[in-house]
Parts: C-alpha cells; sequence; structure tokens
C-alpha cells in the first residue's frame, strides 16, 4: 500500500512532498540571448539544493543546465487540491514561475512563457476514513501523469520593441 497519513495527526509538519518539472531551454535562434527565470524556477547547486534558477546566458544551439519548476507543499495542502478537483475547482496549490528570453539587439524581442504545476499525488484510502496515501501509477499513465497538471507547450508572450533603451514597443497588429 505504500507510505499513508493520518488525518488530522500527520497532515502538517515534516510531511511534504515536492511536485516537480523538469524544462528544457534551448537557444534555436542566431544569437546570444538572456534568459530570466522567476517564481519557482530552480537548478540545483554545487552542494545538490536547489537554489533560484537567476539569469543565464545561451549561445546559439545552446542548451541550459536542468531547471525545475519545483515546489514542495503539506500533505494537508495536497489533500485540499485533490478536493478542489473531485469539487471541480481550480486546484489552490501550485507551483508558479515565469522564463523571460531576450537577444542584445534594442529593437529585438521579448518572449516570456508563465509556467504553472499543479496536482494531487495523494488520495484518500478507501475504506479508511482520515488515510491518506500517495496516489498509485498506472501502467498507461507512468509516474505522475495522472496526478500532475501542467501544459507541455505553455503560451507565449512576444513583445517587439522599436527600441528596448527608450522603451518603445512595436504596436501589436490589429485583430482585423
Amino acid at each position: 500500500m505504500g507510505h499513508t497519513w493520518h488525518f488530522p495527526a500527520q497532515q502538517e509538519g515534516s510531511n511534504r512532498l515536492v511536485l516537480q518539472q523538469v524544462l528544457v531551454l534551448e537557444n534555436l535562434s542566431d544569437r546570444r540571448v538572456q534568459v530570466r527565470c522567476g517564481g519557482d524556477l530552480v537548478v540545483a547547486s554545487e552542494e545538490n539544493r536547489p537554489t533560484a534558477a537567476g539569469v543565464f546566458l545561451l549561445e546559439p544551439g545552446e542548451t541550459s543546465p536542468e531547471v525545475y519548476l519545483q515546489r514542495d507543499f503539506t500533505i494537508k495542502e495536497l489533500a485540499e487540491n485533490f478536493t478542489a478537483k473531485q469539487a471541480g475547482h481550480e486546484l489552490p496549490h501550485q507551483v508558479r514561475g515565469s522564463v523571460t528570453v531576450e537577444d542584445d539587439r534594442d529593437n529585438g524581442s521579448t518572449d516570456r512563457w508563465d509556467l504553472v504545476l499543479t496536482g494531487c499525488p495523494v488520495e484518500p484510502v478507501p475504506d479508511h476514513e482520515g488515510l491518506w496515501r500517495v496516489a498509485p501509477w498506472h501502467l498507461t499513465e507512468g509516474s505522475g501523469l495522472r496526478t500532475l497538471d501542467y501544459s507541455l507547450l505553455p503560451p507565449r508572450q512576444r513583445i517587439h520593441w522599436v527600441s528596448r533603451a527608450r522603451g518603445v514597443q512595436l504596436p501589436a497588429p490589429d485583430g482585423s
């Protein structure tokens, strides 16, 4: 049956699970780009501990070091996500981050992706009031796919600049 938690006794405290998704960042342009990571985006430090991903440069064709969208939650928080999902509501506990990429041209572009990872990897044990467990894998879905919610290709927001230095953006195209 795996690890279980009894509620309310074990719903808080040191019982925490990490929701994590790896990001692949590759510079497909012919120019060097600056990547700014915000929110819950981390990289592994020399001590193998998560540290803020921050800012880094990518040369044309270069791939970034492993960047993770990651945060830990109490079992109670993940149980609240399960309850919200069952009720058809937005999951309240989420991992959020953003990736902003700019080239070095004054009249270049700025691309931004807002990332959200959430899920409910714990579930109540049937016929055992107040007992929760890690949701089991399903053979057809693999590790975590059934319990996590994220976008493999999040939408991109793009700004084209007349002059980045002067803060003058190219007007958005007219939708007509």
